[in-house]
């Protein structure tokens, strides 16, 4: 599942058309009718019922209508809030990779008010490769968690935040009396994990863990963290397991619990190792220090 593939669908569902919707996001009709069958197709279920000459919204589409809205709603918003809050042309343009979460989008605004607007403008870049991209001068730095950076040459990590793994679920749920959770108590829920490969060598270790102890049947693989937060919203016996530097504490109706799951990774900032006397680099992980709670 993709953002494009949610605009597709919000764009036919606001229009009834598939033809209108092609028109408004130029798109080929083909391109728009392969996004949202591929969206179905992952979902397991229908949105949309086409007829010849009518288009309309299933049950499970009006639903999901609601919450696609809600996903690029706060995706929009984080990325405005990062991008605009120096609106001054600077000097210089520092740019930064992200793994793009929530808790990111929450951070980021303030620690970038800790520069003076004239001196530095952030160019947030989400991208994935963050080794050659740094090493390539694509981007300055990378927030990112260390295990992909790991026995990179030329690479310098420096820790913002000791890495661990935490269950996110519905405030509703009666874990919520609980201090810590242990993985045999997630048999009876439905498990969603962040999709990754080994270049994300803790979270894929988990995941193929998470395999071998669950009903594969109930362990879902999602590619990005706020469609997560609306799945455990929307239903009390689905929960998450994620990153501490993936958490929204501003969330609503969502709650955290450590996972009894130890591996050893941390949050931090990622450059070259040529850079390892700026004075600049000093003031970005004195700022993000101070922007980030340490008892996350």
């Amino acid at each position: 599942m993709n953002f494009t593939q949610l605009r597709c669908f919000i764009t036919v569902s606001d229009n009834l058309s598939f033809t209108v919707a092609a028109r408004k996001l130029n798109f080929s009709q083909s391109a728009i009718s392969k996004n949202i069958n591929d969206l179905e197709k992952e979902l397991k279920t229908q949105l949309l019922v086409r007829n010849p000459h009518q288009i309309a919204l299933t049950t499970d589409g009006i639903y999901f209508y609601n919450v696609a809205l809600n996903i690029l709603k706060e995706k929009d918003a984080a990325i405005a809030n990062i991008k605009n809050i120096h609106q001054e042309k600077s000097f210089r343009d520092i740019k930064i990779g992200l793994d793009y979460s929530p808790f990111e989008s929450i951070f980021l605004p303030d620690f970038l008010k800790g520069f003076e607007p004239t001196s530095f403008n952030f160019i947030v870049n989400y991208l994935g490769n963050y080794v050659s991209q740094i090493a390539n001068n694509k981007i300055d730095m990378a927030l990112v968690s260390s295990d992909l950076v790991n026995n990179a040459v030329g690479i310098r990590f420096d820790q913002l935040l000791a890495g661990k793994f935490l269950l996110m679920f519905n405030s509703d749920n009666n874990l919520r009396f609980k201090k810590t959770v242990n993985l045999a108590e997630l048999k009876n829920y439905r498990v969603l994990v962040l999709f990754t490969d080994q270049t994300y060598p803790s979270l894929f270790k988990l995941n193929q863990l998470l395999y071998q102890k669950l009903d594969k049947k109930n362990v879902k693989a999602v590619d990005n963290y706020f469609l997560m937060y609306n799945y455990v919203l929307a239903a009390e016996r689905v929960v998450a397991i994620i990153p501490n530097f993936a958490i929204n504490p501003a969330q609503k109706g969502i709650s955290y619990r450590q996972l009894n799951y130890y591996d050893d990774f941390s949050y931090g900032l990622a450059y070259s190792s040529l850079r390892e006397r700026d004075p600049l680099i000093s003031k970005i992980m004195a700022n993000l220090r101070q922007s980030i709670k340490s008892d996350i």
